[in-house]
């Protein structure tokens, strides 16, 4: 005995496949996803000093740190909450995504901005106000530590004693070595930020356009009932100015018509009787 099943119907199928919509969503957010991880894990091994220079950029950045981290996060938890509608097909998850990517982009092109700005407009200057009066002495200390120097200018400059740090010290001060490495950084951050807002812009661009089209329902449901339009009434109370005054005399008229025939059907039964 051989069971018989029955043949997909080729509609069927074609309403069970992805659209090219969301193939579309789906590519665009796991860009999101790379880059977004990307920078979390660049931030999270800059606090776990996983590299040489980690200690000045956890003393001397401690804004742009906390940006770049803040992006990483809301960037991977956006590209999550993109891949749940996405798969679901959940509208109202793809609108939270779209908003949360107009958050990412704001964050991304703060990055960009304020490491630009400090890099451009008189870093040494900054840079010497913060030694001084920006940093605490365990900073200093820090700072002193990882680039091999003492003082700021020289040994008489801010130094903050240690083993190599001493009035007889051969170590130069941390002025050349502070700028060249926070100017060679803060470069490297505003190029990669500022490249990353194209991309950004093509994932939010796709999302805004693609989210409603997610499977093939979008437009084909029935609307409201509250939108709907009774047509019966716009074909009695026709004019040509089709007004709202209109419609509802030709209603009227209608229910009067409708009140004059029962009081004449009830009228005839009487007189029948």
């Amino acid at each position: 005995m051989v069971k018989r099943y029955a043949v997909a119907d080729a509609h069927v199928k074609r309403r069970q496949r992805w659209t090219s919509q969301k193939w579309c969503l789906l590519a665009t957010n796991t860009v999101l996803f790379c880059y977004g991880l990307a920078i979390l894990v660049l931030s999270v091994l800059t606090f776990l000093k996983f590299y040489l220079r980690a200690d000045v950029v956890i003393v001397g950045e401690k804004t742009l740190l906390l940006l770049v981290t803040v992006a990483g996060s809301l960037c991977l938890f956006t590209s999550v909450v993109g891949y749940f509608g996405t798969m679901l097909n959940h509208r109202p998850a793809l609108t939270l995504y779209n908003l949360l990517l107009w958050a990412c982009f704001g964050v991304i092109a703060a990055i960009g901005y304020s490491s630009y700005r400090k890099n451009k407009w008189n870093i040494e200057g900054k840079l010497s106000y913060q030694w001084h009066y920006g940093l605490t002495p365990g900073g200093r200390a820090r700072i002193q530590t990882n680039l091999h120097c003492c003082g700021y200018k020289d040994f008489t400059d801010f130094h903050q004693n240690s083993n190599k740090c001493f009035p007889r010290t051969l170590l130069p001060g941390c002025r050349f070595k502070y700028q060249q490495f926070t100017k060679q950084a803060l470069t490297a951050c505003y190029i990669a930020a500022f490249a990353l807002v194209p991309l950004h812009l093509m994932v939010l661009i796709s999302a805004l356009l693609c989210s409603n089209h997610v499977n093939r329902k979008f437009g084909k449901s029935l609307p409201p009932k509250l939108y709907r339009i009774d047509y019966q009434g716009l074909v009695v109370g026709a004019t040509p100015t089709s007004s709202s005054y209109n419609l509802h005399h030709a209603q009227q008229q209608q229910l009067q018509h409708r009140l004059n025939v029962g009081s004449a059907l009830s009228k005839e039964s009487t007189t029948v009787a």
